[in-house]
């Protein structure tokens, strides 16, 4: 996969010890088990998207690494996969989960800002996006690199928590003394945005999640007249 300005992408390397491989994974179930006490289940959550999501094609781009959770099953299904996060620290937390299940060799992790992607037009035969828009400062610039490194005929799917699921992570960091990010929901913009510009969307909910699958026209051009219109 070639990346265009190499200076924005770093691989992470791979130099990890056995007890920090298992303190991670036991880390990571700790965690997984606060949330299913508030009622939300990452794995139920994953499988959800994933059912609603496949097949995907081609080499897959995963925007929004975090710890790995949906990376991790997702590259159980594809060929290839590159997930790409600006967080170095939670990248780390998603290799060593990778390398507890086995899978690291089929993962490409990427230190990159998602809001300039390191890779020319269409790049990917699918691009995925895992509870990771709520973090962002401009989800719509990703949301038009997204669609800038798919490929004509490619799948998008984006996916993020319902309003119940913000209640319950809500929930789980003002028990924690924290507040989680809450943005009002843009799912039906995006749709919209979407579909106006020659994409075929469907749009899901459950298990806390709502999720929106688009495929792109087989006509080029789309992505940039997209670009030229938020500009407007």
């Amino acid at each position: 996969m070639k990346s265009r300005g190499g200076d924005r992408e770093r691989i992470c390397p791979v130099q990890f010890a056995p007890e920090e491989i298992e303190a991670n994974h036991a880390a990571l179930l700790a965690r997984n088990a606060v949330h299913r006490n508030f009622g939300f289940d990452p794995d139920v959550s994953v499988q959800f998207v994933l059912e609603k999501a496949l097949p995907l094609e081609g080499c897959v781009l995963d925007v929004g690494t975090g710890k790995g959770r949906f990376a991790i099953q997702l590259a159980q299904h594809v060929t290839r996969l590159v997930t790409v996060d600006i967080n170095a620290a939670e990248q780390r937390c998603a290799q060593l989960e990778a390398i507890y299940n086995g899978v690291h060799d089929r993962i490409r992790f990427v230190l990159a800002d998602a809001q300039q992607l390191p890779w020319p037009e269409d790049s990917f035969g699918a691009v995925t996006s895992w509870n990771a828009f709520h973090h962002l400062n401009d989800p719509e610039r990703v949301l038009d690199e997204m669609c800038r490194v798919l490929r004509p005929g490619g799948k998008l799917v984006l996916a993020d928590f319902s309003e119940s699921g913000f209640a319950l992570m809500d929930a789980i960091h003002k028990a924690e003394g924290r507040i989680h990010p809450h943005p009002p929901s843009r799912f039906e913009d995006w749709q919209k945005r979407l579909s106006g510009n020659g994409f075929v969307v469907e749009t899901a909910e459950g298990h806390h999640e709502k999720v929106l699958i688009a495929r792109r026209a087989l006509l080029p051009g789309h992505t940039r007249q997209m670009r030229r219109n938020r500009a407007q």
